[in-house]
């Protein structure tokens, strides 16, 4: 375990545990209320975003599978672009309360939704296989547990400071976009 904490990569996979729920928890959380303040029926918004969970399926055997083909930079930047294109859908609701940015929403953001598990198993794995890998990887999950409690929050208190629920849109995409960089993708060296 300590040689784990003493490595850098170590902590750029902690950082990606940590900005995926930054990204992605603010607008699950809130997603269903943000297409009703729109103008949608709660139960469109509520079918449609049923397809997220069903798409997250997809995702995660395909970015899996794409982690173990491509390598798990690649991987987690294609993800992490899906989630953010997924966000920008959503966000476009804000301008063009049109139902195909809620479809679209659905099936990118949950193509990435989930997808970070295995890949950064995989990569853990690859990293620090062998007998401590449980506890590493439990290690490495404080990141997301963290990022969990805030991401949710920070967005409440925003809408709750402005009044709406844009920001739990316009961040995320940040966030998304921000986690491959942790990764060292692109433009650095991968863990």
């Amino acid at each position: 375990m300590r040689r784990a904490l003493g490595a850098p990569a170590f902590w750029a996979l902690w950082l990606a545990n940590l900005c995926t729920p930054l990204a992605v928890f603010p607008i699950t959380t809130h997603q269903v209320a943000f297409a009703i303040d729109r103008g949608f029926a709660p139960l469109l918004a509520a079918s449609v975003f049923g397809i997220t969970g069903l798409m997250s399926i997809v995702g995660r055997v395909s970015f899996g599978l794409a982690a173990d083909r491509f390598g798990g930079p690649l991987a987690a930047t294609v993800f992490y672009g899906c989630t953010a294109a997924g966000a920008l859908a959503l966000l476009a609701l804000e301008t063009d309360p049109r139902v195909g940015w809620l479809v679209a929403y659905a099936f990118l953001f949950g193509l990435g939704f989930g997808a970070r598990g295995p890949i950064i198993t995989a990569m853990a794995s690859d990293l620090f296989g062998g007998r401590r890998l449980g506890v590493i990887y439990g290690a490495l999950s404080v990141g997301n547990g963290l990022g969990g409690a805030i991401g949710p929050w920070f967005g409440g208190v925003v809408h709750d400071v402005m009044g709406r629920t844009a920001w739990c849109s316009s961040h995320p995409p940040c966030s998304a976009l921000s986690a491959p960089r942790a990764f060292g993708w692109p433009g650095g060296r991968a863990p």
